[in-house]
């Protein structure tokens, strides 16, 4: 989201990241990403790739999670919340899943448009390598599209991530490593005027 710098260090503590997510429409815009882009079933394995204070986790059904974030008050206030699932401090460039083709489904939520290129095909081999032959990773990030509005535009040029893209750049970067990649971009899911593109990476049988 935009921010001027003062604000952009207050939501780094999680409880003003809770207060502002919910009042730009937060809740009923994971919902949506959840139920029509995820589509967990009950006893799936799902890694959280930026997980922050574990946001998505209410919308799942019961499943096995693990969810990882650079952010140690993040991961902190994710624990506290939750403590009988599995939260790790890391970087994407640092992180190590548990073990290899094991995932159902992973997730990167907000994530790649803060990363440059070279980090976010790290991100998308770490995904492709955690996930089990025909699991799919979902990304949801800022983008820059034909017919936005001239606020979205504005709102995503001054996003807290500095690598937001085309539909392209993001495409071409998960093609990489993903020989499936379909994308979805959306202008309808927060109640401000943002654009959104959401990439389902699924890994090949």
């Amino acid at each position: 989201m935009a921010m001027m710098p003062a604000v952009r260090s207050v939501l780094s503590l999680p409880g003003a990241y809770r207060l502002f997510w919910k009042a730009i429409g937060g809740p009923a815009y994971i919902k949506r990403y959840v139920e029509e882009y995820v589509r967990p079933q009950p006893g799936c394995r799902i890694l959280d790739i930026g997980c922050g204070p574990g946001t998505v986790v209410p919308y799942f059904p019961d499943t096995e999670y693990v969810g990882f974030d650079s952010s140690p008050q993040y991961i902190e206030a994710a624990r506290r919340q939750f403590p009988r699932l599995t939260f790790v401090c890391a970087r994407v460039s640092e992180y190590q899943p548990p073990q290899r083709s094991y995932f159902d489904v992973a997730l990167a939520l907000g994530v790649v448009h803060h990363l440059d290129d070279a980090e976010a095909r790290q991100l998308f081999q770490m995904a492709h390598d955690a996930l089990r032959p025909g699991g799919k990773l979902v990304t949801l990030d800022g983008v820059f599209a034909p017919h936005q509005s001239a606020v979205a535009r504005y709102l995503v040029r001054r996003d807290r991530g500095k690598f937001v893209r085309s539909e392209e750049g993001y495409v071409q970067i998960a093609s990489r490593v993903f020989p499936a990649v379909q994308a979805t971009v959306r202008h309808d899911l927060l109640r401000i005027p943002y654009t959104h593109l959401i990439m389902e990476c699924v890994r090949s049988a």
